[in-house]
């Protein structure tokens, strides 16, 4: 099976959960750390998932699964350990148009998670497609160990100049060149230097502006 891949923004969004197990808190977590406004559909719920709604971060209806639990949700999850359950919940989210992971399940899957790598907003993530996650995190593992700290740095510092060249006009063609000709131009290895003087140079350089890192910053 085919995935297309795309990240989505779920902030202040109701999602739901069905299960109250540890998949099911790990599932919360996920959402959580997106701003999403998750609910949670299970008439018993773990430790876990008790304290985040004793905390008032999410929302638990301790009873059992009902279709009209769908109305409204961005999407959806199902982490329980009944499959008969999980077709039933499969059926009625296609009915609703709300898409649905069902864990460890991918027949019933729209979507399916990826094995994630994040460093502030540089996100990577690694999907086998659903056949392995064992190796997708193994894979995102290795990857990690990559994302070295100026890739976050130079994405700070690219979003700060985008918005400063967004405002003077400059067209989405000519910020890219732009933004490339930095990158090959060593700007990652002077940040991994911390050398602020070659990094304003560059940007100064490149730009045809009188600006520097720190004026970026408060701009």
């Amino acid at each position: 099976m085919k995935y297309y891949p795309v990240f989505l923004d779920v902030a202040d969004r109701p999602c739901l959960v069905v299960g109250g197990g540890d998949v099911a808190a790990r599932k919360l977590e996920s959402l959580l750390e997106a701003g999403a406004k998750p609910t949670v559909v299970s008439p018993r719920a773990v430790d876990a998932i008790e304290r985040l709604a004793a905390q008032g971060r999410i929302r638990l209806l301790r009873r059992s699964y009902q279709a009209s639990d769908l109305d409204g949700m961005c999407l959806a999850y199902a982490a329980t350990d009944d499959d008969q359950l999980h077709a039933r919940i499969a059926s009625e989210a296609r009915t609703a148009g709300v898409l649905l992971n069902v864990v460890d399940r991918p027949q019933w899957c729209d979507f399916i998670v990826p094995s994630i790598a994040r460093r502030g907003d540089l996100v990577v993530a690694v999907s086998t497609s659903g056949q392995s996650p064992a190796m997708a995190r193994r894979i995102r593992r290795d990857i990690e160990a990559g994302l070295v700290p100026e890739y976050e740095e130079a994405i700070t510092l690219f979003s700060r100049l985008r918005r400063f060249l967004s405002r003077r006009g400059w067209s989405f063609e000519r910020r890219r060149e732009i933004f490339e000709r930095l990158l090959d131009a060593d700007l990652l290895s002077s940040l991994r230097r911390a050398d602020s003087v070659a990094v304003d140079r560059l940007l100064r350089e490149h730009t045809g502006e009188a600006i520097s890192a720190a004026s970026l910053e408060r701009d």
